[in-house]
């Protein structure tokens, strides 16, 4: 009986110490990413966005996203929707890639400048 119980323990433990394995590795697997730029075309029917990044050197880089069923998207500090996005406008895009796919799960338009008198 004795024995029983040591391999049952023993069988509980393995079981833990794969499962959090897993769990861990998952965990890992979804790294977000991020990426300023300027919208250059919305397609709200197909859900997707594509977003010019000028990056460092002054090198432009257009990246293109599918927008998440759940996005949050947000205008000027505002809850809003991809209909309301357009060229032009200044965009941080917040967005996770699966399976070669860049996925963006948030959009945040940036305030235009204000203008000095």
């Amino acid at each position: 009986m004795k024995k029983l119980a040591v391999i049952a323990l023993a069988a509980l433990f393995v079981v833990g110490v794969v499962s959090s394995a897993v769990a861990a590795q998952k965990k890992a697997a979804v790294q977000h990413h991020r990426v300023v730029g300027e919208v250059v075309n919305v397609d709200a029917g197909a859900r997707t966005i594509t977003v010019k990044e000028t990056a460092k050197g002054g090198e432009a880089k257009e990246m293109s996203f599918s927008i998440a069923e759940k996005a949050k998207v947000m205008i000027h500090g505002k809850p809003g929707t991809l209909e309301e996005l357009k060229p032009g406008d200044s965009v941080t895009v917040k967005y996770e890639k699966k399976d070669n796919v860049d996925i963006a799960d948030e959009l945040n338009v940036a305030k235009p400048a204000q203008k000095k008198s």
